[in-house]
């Protein structure tokens, strides 16, 4: 992996923004490093698109500050970020090469540079044959992928992508997600939101949750479920009938030949491993909470 330096690390101190009366976002400090995929997450209208927009700086904030490395955020470097929209707006009549080329421009980008590195992302995201269709001609996935690779053709450092899984079938998301590694590979820094938990957990090594414009809660996410008090045991439906009226068992689910046992604590999952070891009992499995589930616990706490 690339050297990570001090300088290229994003960060938010206390930002606020307010919409008339409306809170937007209020005091919210995270810190995103070089070479880190980090979850910007919520339900809609919970502040994620507004702290997007705030970073680009397409909106201003009331207070607070943005650095970038040890300088306020400044915004004159057009190429610094890369940004996806949830909102996908593009040239319909245009073709690929030019919609591409078109947004390169914007950012400063010479033609022999723009030629290059549109050959480039046209074959990594596999769709060069696509290159001189019209946009209108694509299918809602393709249009995706053009989208995606107008947010990196000026080889930014920050990228952002707003709901980036929207309209992508598996195997494209697949591709997106394998793409999102070797740009952290590379040094990048990746905000990415999505309501697709399953689909960016294993991608995210930091996350930040926003509910009506605060943050309910953020930090490393193996931490963070490491800290939470549940644990999901997992072990085969035949074996399950003498565990589900366990002390301790909150819920149970049941999927395929698996049964799902959701538990209040690792002393209780503790005691269920020796259960299974004592009834000879090998096709277990003892882990820690799914990120939905840190989402449910978060929720639950501040309704209570």
């Amino acid at each position: 992996m690339k050297k990570i330096s001090k300088a290229e690390t994003l960060r938010l101190d206390h930002v606020s923004k307010l919409y008339g009366e409306k809170r937007g976002v209020h005091d919210l400090s995270f810190t995103a490093k070089a070479g880190h995929i980090i979850g910007i997450l919520g339900t809609n209208g919970s502040g994620k698109t507004t702290t997007f927009r705030m970073l680009l700086g397409l909106i201003e904030k009331n207070s607070g500050h943005i650095y970038y490395g040890k300088q306020e955020l400044d915004h004159q470097d057009k190429r610094l970020f890369g940004y996806l929209p949830e909102e996908r707006s593009m040239l319909r009549d245009l073709s690929v090469k030019d919609q591409i080329a078109y947004l390169a421009r914007l950012k400063r980008m010479e033609r022999l540079e723009i030629e290059m590195a549109l050959d480039q992302w046209l074959a990594e995201l596999k769709i060069e044959q696509y290159r001189s269709q019209r946009i209108i001609e694509l299918s809602k996935g393709n249009q995706q992928k053009v989208q995606v690779i107008c947010s990196l053709i000026h080889d930014p450092k920050i990228l952002i992508f707003d709901e980036p899984l929207n309209g992508l079938d598996l195997d494209n998301v697949i591709l997106f997600k394998n793409l999102c590694l070797k740009l952290k590979q590379q040094g990048k820094t990746i905000l990415i939101s999505s309501h697709q938990y399953n689909n960016i957990e294993d991608l995210c090594d930091d996350v930040v949750y926003l509910s009506q414009g605060d943050c309910l809660f953020k930090g490393n996410l193996q931490q963070l479920k490491q800290r939470s008090a549940f644990r999901i045991f997992s072990l085969c439906n035949d074996c399950a009938g003498d565990f589900i009226d366990e002390a301790g068992v909150i819920s149970v689910s049941r999927e395929g030949n698996w049964t799902t046992l959701k538990v209040e604590s690792q002393q209780a999952a503790d005691r269920l491993t020796r259960k299974c070891l004592r009834n000879k009992i090998t096709d277990f499995r003892c882990e820690t909470v799914a990120l939905q589930d840190l989402i449910r616990e978060a929720l639950d706490g501040r309704a209570g």
